[in-house]
C-alpha cells in the first residue's frame, strides 16, 4: 500500500516526530533547502558519511523502469533493484518522493547495514535467476521476505554488555519482557531504522508492522551519532550472517517495537 503524503517538500520534517533522530546528521543540510533535494545533492551526502564509515559511495541514480527489468526473452540482471545497488554501487531513486528520499537518508545514516542488506538480498535473487531466466519470480523466499520487512520497517534495540549477556542467558520465553524492562529503564536504546517506518513517523501514523534486532554497543547514553554508528556496525555484521534473517519470525519482537510505532 502506498502512503499518500500531506503535502510536498518541508524542510522543517525533522521536526514532525522525535522517533526521526537517527537521521538528523544526515538530514541537516537539507533542511535550509526550498525544494527537494536533487539526486546529486543526495550523493554528495552519502560520499562524506560512507568515507567516515570507510565503505564506497553510491550514486542514487533514475528509478528502475518496468521494461528494464526484462529484454523481451530473459531477465535484465541490472535492472532488478537490489543488484543494481550491490553490482552496480546505484540505489535506484524518485525524486520528490519521500519513500526514496527516506530510503536514501537511511543509506546515509547507516551506510555498512544498507549495503550488507541489499547485497544479501542480491545473492538471494541471483540463486533463483540467472541471464537464461525468462521470468522473474512472482513471491519472494523467507529470507528475502525477513530482509525486505527489516529494510521497510526494521527496529534496533541497542543494548550494552551487561544486558546483552542477560538476554543470551534467558529463554526465548523471557526475552521479550527483559528487554522491554530495559528499555523502559534506560539501558537499552530504541534505534528506528526501516525508511517506510521514518515515513509513517512523518505523517504520525502507526507503522503496520516491522521486526526487531537487539544489538550490542559500548554505551546506549553516547550521542545520537555516535550510537547511530555503532548500530550500523553491529546490524552490518548480523546481515552478514548467513545464519540469521532466514525468517520474517526472528525479529518478533512487538512490544518493543510498539514503542515506536505508537
Amino acid at each position: 500500500m502506498v502512503l499518500r503524503h500531506r503535502g510536498g517538500w518541508d524542510g522543517a520534517f525533522l521536526s514532525r516526530s522525535p522517533w526521526l533522530w537517527p537521521l538528523r546528521p544526515a538530514a541537516v543540510a537539507l533542511t535550509g533547502l526550498d525544494d527537494w533535494p536533487t539526486r546529486a545533492e543526495l550523493d554528495a551526502i552519502h560520499a562524506g558519511r560512507a568515507q567516515a564509515r570507510g565503505v564506497a559511495a553510491l550514486h542514487f541514480a533514475e528509478a528502475v523502469r518496468k521494461r528494464d527489468r526484462h529484454d523481451g526473452a530473459h531477465v535484465r540482471l541490472e535492472g532488478h533493484y537490489d543488484i543494481r545497488i550491490a553490482q552496480h554501487a546505484e540505489v535506484p531513486t524518485r525524486e520528490r518522493n519521500w519513500h526514496d528520499l527516506l530510503n536514501a537518508l537511511c543509506f546515509v545514516t547507516f551506510p555498512l547495514a544498507k549495503q550488507a542488506l541489499h547485497r544479501r538480498q542480491s545473492a538471494a535473487v541471483l540463486r533463483r535467476v540467472d541471464p537464461s531466466t525468462t521470468r522473474w519470480p512472482s513471491s519472494r523466499t523467507p529470507e528475502q521476505d525477513a530482509l525486505t520487512l527489516f529494510d521497510e520497517c526494521g527496529v534496533a534495540v541497542a543494548v550494552e554488555g551487561a544486558v546483552h549477556r542477560s538476554l543470551a542467558a534467558a529463554s526465548e520465553a523471557q526475552r521479550p519482557a527483559l528487554l522491554l524492562h530495559a528499555v523502559e529503564g534506560k539501558c537499552a536504546r530504541v534505534v528506528p531504522f526501516g525508511h517506510a517506518l521514518f515515513e509513517h513517523l512523518l505523517e504520525g501514523l502507526r507503522c503496520p508492522g516491522g521486526s526487531t534486532r537487539v544489538v550490542r554497543v559500548d554505551s546506549v547514553a553516547a550521542v545520537d551519532e555516535e550510537l547511530a554508528a555503532g548500530v550500523d556496525r553491529e546490524l552490518a555484521a548480523q546481515l552478514g550472517d548467513v545464519a540469521a534473517f532466514l525468517s520474517p519470525r526472528e525479529g518478533a519482537q512487538p512490544r518493543v517495537y510498539s514503542l515506536v510505532r505508537s
